[in-house]
């Protein structure tokens, strides 16, 4: 009797035991889980321990107010947040326009003491954060670039009339090159250049080499160097068409304005500002 007097209490005392941590687990605050950056470092996906909500009255789905997201000062950047009330994740959607260098890390934080709640009203700690899982990463020339003005080629300018160049390089290794002739005043341009490319960081400074395989209008191999330069934040762009060709495309090792050996200076030196 005695003994089952014993196993009964210890029954009970693991079952209050057991019933007491459910019940904390049950009444802490929602915390950050994880934050993971995209391979493109367009996106942060940031999971919570548990469904939230930007109200004490369970409502509301967090936004750009809820979050702080903030990275190292050299880093230039606005995000916007997209969540459904109750749903354990969000994203931040984030528009960089300055340099990475590779290195940097995003953190993600509660904006205030009354910005992130769960199910119960029980509201984020303040001092919650968490950094992303990797750095951002050096993309290169990945992204969409602006040459007018003074910016465009001297040689393009002189022997093809260009009036600007939009492009765009995707992440996906495509690319999408928009020619504006002088006179044009419409968005439509005058030639659409496509096709895919290849890039590899030298050991030159920051300089980056790239082969452009256009596939329309038509087909033609391109290559060259480019590197992206700061304060203010500006590619230079430097190739030529190496297919059915005999020019020799620059390189990091002698620099801009080495294509064909140096017979083109600075005439086939093609700069951008970035859009996005």
């Amino acid at each position: 009797m005695k003994n089952k007097a014993i196993l009964f209490l210890s029954i009970a005392f693991a079952t209050l035991i057991g019933f007491s941590s459910c019940s904390k687990d049950e009444n802490s605050a929602p915390t950050i889980k994880s934050a993971q950056l995209s391979a493109d470092n367009k996106t942060i996906t940031v999971t919570f321990s548990e469904a939230v909500y930007s109200k004490a009255d369970v409502t509301g789905a967090l936004d750009a107010t809820s979050l702080s997201v903030t990275a190292p000062a050299a880093i230039k950047f606005t995000y916007t947040v997209t969540h459904t009330a109750g749903s354990t994740t969000a994203t931040v959607n984030l528009a960089i326009t300055s340099v990475i260098q590779g290195t940097e890390k995003f953190t993600i934080k509660p904006a205030s003491a009354t910005a992130i709640y769960d199910n119960e009203g029980k509201a984020m700690e303040v001092a919650e954060m968490l950094e992303t899982n990797t750095a951002a990463k050096d993309l290169g020339i990945m992204g969409s670039w602006l040459s007018e003005g003074s910016n465009v080629a001297p040689l393009l300018v002189t022997y093809f009339k260009v009036l600007k160049v939009t492009a765009e390089f995707k992440t996906d290794y495509t690319y999408k090159v928009n020619q504006f002739n002088i006179g044009n005043t419409t968005t439509t341009p005058d030639l659409v250049f496509t096709g895919t490319y290849q890039i590899a960081k030298s050991t030159t400074g920051n300089i980056w080499t790239i082969t452009c395989n256009q596939e329309l209008p038509y087909t033609a191999v391109a290559s060259g160097i480019f590197e992206i330069k700061t304060g203010p934040e500006v590619l230079w762009y430097e190739v030529v068409q190496t297919s059915g060709t005999q020019n020799v495309p620059p390189t990091p090792a002698a620099g801009f304005g080495s294509s064909n050996g140096g017979t083109l200076g600075v005439l086939n030196i093609q700069k951008f500002v970035r859009v996005q």
